[in-house]
């Protein structure tokens, strides 16, 4: 099976790799980005690409460390594009006159109302939220603070900014997050 040539045996090929890899792809993309659709979109597109070149690839040898290289390179590829993304927001924000430290009284009656929000989250979530956007602490010093895992931090902080989306302008939790991000390490 050096060379797949016959299309039906690639395709039994290329399923088999499909279903031996791709939940291990799956995991270990997600250790690297954190975001579960990204992954699986990231993983798709490294089978896309399999699939694509599949006439140059040999298949007699193991195909799981190509695999697993492409997964990295996508997954560093795209936490690349995220933080380009960030930074223009971060621009974007700074160059626009109306989230600049003014004392716009309507900045500032939204800030209100996003504090208020996150005072009626569930307890824990608002404590997190706290902690993270207004005393800007670290996930790991929250984490610490409160006893809880990294990864309860980042839920909670999920969470609370899923729902101050459908509340709020984007425009202004994009000044929080913009504040926070420096913060998350």
């Amino acid at each position: 099976m050096e060379r797949v040539q016959d299309n039906k045996q690639c395709s039994r090929v290329f399923e088999q790799l499909f279903k031996q890899h791709y939940r291990t792809l799956c995991f270990y993309t997600m250790s690297l980005v954190n975001d579960l659709d990204a992954s699986k979109d990231i993983v798709h597109d490294v089978f896309l690409s399999l699939w694509n070149h599949r006439s140059t690839i040999d298949f007699s040898r193991p195909v799981y460390p190509y695999l697993l290289s492409l997964t990295r390179n996508r997954a560093l590829n795209y936490l690349e594009h995220k933080k380009i993304q960030n930074n223009h927001a971060r621009q974007h924000l700074a160059d626009d006159p109306t989230y600049t430290l003014s004392d716009d009284p309507t900045r500032e009656e939204l800030l209100e109302r996003i504090l208020s929000r996150i005072e009626r989250l569930p307890e824990r979530c608002s404590q997190v939220m706290k902690l993270s956007f207004i005393e800007c602490k670290k996930y790991k010093e929250i984490a610490e603070e409160l006893n809880i895992s990294v990864n309860t931090v980042k839920t909670h902080i999920t969470t609370g900014l899923k729902t101050l989306r459908d509340e709020f302008p984007t425009s202004l939790l994009l000044l929080l997050l913009a504040n926070q991000n420096r913060h998350a390490d």
